[in-house]
């Protein structure tokens, strides 16, 4: 990218760019050797300012799970490749950072800061892609999403500044922003294409039922042309929003979690811990080493009266799987590593600070697991608060092949309930019962993986 696209500009530059901002320009396709992912929009959802009153529990709407890495398989090979090539100074990025039933975020997005984008110009490119849905107690997702999308284009209507190729807000600098172009994908949606620090670039909004989604494609060249043209980035990030609105509208019933956090469902954590279980999360990198986490959220439901004290035990269940390849250390120099390391810090009596410390037992090799395995169960205390508990993990590492594998359970395995009934106690840790409950979930995962 460029180190410093200037936000004050010469008119006579300015007043060009702004041209590429028309939305009368003769649509195109996806420029071929094009492209580059740009930053996702990350945006919670936000609820309405003035909901409808005394509104009746609103309907379920089904959810279909979604990944990161759905939503990158949604985008063909060869069309990613014509807009952000594969190279040294690129990357992809997915991630899940919502699965709960109710409320459902995932992202992709590819970059390449330093890419051949035609006619021997070097630019920077980003493609980016948001999906998100959410419902609520008195309104369901699609209504919800219906309403947001709306609120959405009222927002990015009033920040238009540019209307005809021309600045119309009597300034010279900052961003600019082109007026909306509604188009045909999904039940609803339009594009804005702006200029900024990160170069020129369109986003798609596209309302698909209850789904939310964002696309965005641009970036700016370090020779030649300043910009790419307001039409290609336009047409490109048309093509991707019309493939995931198509993704986005199979039925629910019939989308599986791929990749590994699909090895184990909702059912499966439950079985070896305790309902309810909401996930998983999932976040993959694929830099030199390949990575994948997974995180289910575990909290049992403990019924109760209005206004009724209650606890519950639960926590949180990370699987995490890096990729190391036969190239460089290798997977089992990392596994070494990591072992040596858990004995040293046991060794100096914990880590931490005067906010945070941790201390480990001693490792517990495990046979049978992959080629070797151990697990490590450690204790995290505030020493400024001697009432509050300790946060107890168990984590047990992994060796298989060129991968190591990471199983970890934060949080508590027994105890909660109504404060005060008849046997009640505070949630609380009981190492063998997390290490039980993990072990039993290694297996099928390791076997799954294979």
């Amino acid at each position: 990218m460029l180190a410093g696209l200037a936000v004050i500009l010469l008119i006579g530059g300015v007043a060009g760019a702004w041209a590429l901002l028309r939305t009368d320009e003769p649509e195109s396709g996806a420029a071929s050797g094009q492209g580059d992912g740009l930053p996702t929009l990350r945006r919670d959802l936000k609820p309405s300012a003035s909901p409808s009153p005394a509104k009746k529990q609103a309907a379920a709407v089904k959810l279909r799970p979604v990944t990161g890495d759905q939503l990158c398989a949604a985008v063909p090979d060869d069309l990613r490749k014509s807009l952000v090539t594969d190279g040294k100074y690129g990357g992809k990025d997915a991630s899940t950072s919502s699965a709960a039933p109710d409320d459902k975020r995932a992202a992709c997005s590819w970059r390449n800061n330093k890419m051949e984008v035609g006619g021997g110009v070097i630019g920077y490119r980003l493609l980016g892609i948001s999906v998100q849905a959410r419902s609520r107690e008195t309104q369901d997702a699609v209504e919800y999403a219906r309403e947001q999308f709306a609120r959405d284009k009222e927002r990015y209507e009033k920040r238009v500044n540019v209307r005809d190729g021309k600045r119309v807000d009597g300034k010279t600098t900052g961003s600019s922003f082109g007026e909306l172009r509604e188009l045909e994908y999904g039940d609803e949606s339009y594009s804005q294409s702006s200029i900024g620090h990160s170069g020129l670039k369109t986003v798609v909004h596209v309302r698909q039922g209850p789904w939310l989604i964002q696309v965005e494609y641009g970036g700016s060249n370090r020779t030649g042309a300043k910009y790419p043209g307001g039409d290609e980035t336009r047409a490109a990030a048309g093509k991707v929003a019309e493939l995931v609105a198509a993704e986005m509208a199979k039925d629910a019933g019939k989308v599986k979690v791929t990749g590994p956090c699909g090895i184990l469902s909702v059912k499966d954590v439950e079985a070896a811990f305790f309902p309810a279980v909401s996930g998983p999360s999932v976040s993959a990198n694929d830099g030199s080493v390949k990575q994948t986490a997974c995180t289910w959220n575990i909290r049992e439901q403990v019924k109760h009266a209005p206004g009724q004290e209650f606890s519950a035990r639960g926590g949180r269940l990370a699987v995490r799987v890096a990729d190391w390849g036969s190239d460089g250390p290798g997977a089992k120099f990392q596994y070494d590593r990591e072992a040596k390391k858990f004995d040293r810090y046991r060794a100096k009596g914990g880590i931490g600070n005067d906010r945070t410390h941790t201390t480990f037992e001693a490792r517990e090799e495990l046979p049978g697991l992959g080629e070797k395995a151990f697990a490590v169960v450690s204790a995290t205390t505030r020493p400024y608060d001697e009432d509050e508990p300790a946060l107890h993990e168990i984590l047990v590492k992994v060796l298989t092949g060129d991968r190591t594998v990471e199983f970890s359970f934060r949080g508590t395995t027994t105890g909660g309930g109504v404060a005060g009934a008849p046997g009640y106690q505070e949630p609380a840790f009981e190492a063998a019962v997390a290490k039980k409950a993990v072990l039993e979930l290694a297996g099928p995962f390791l076997a799954g993986l294979k």
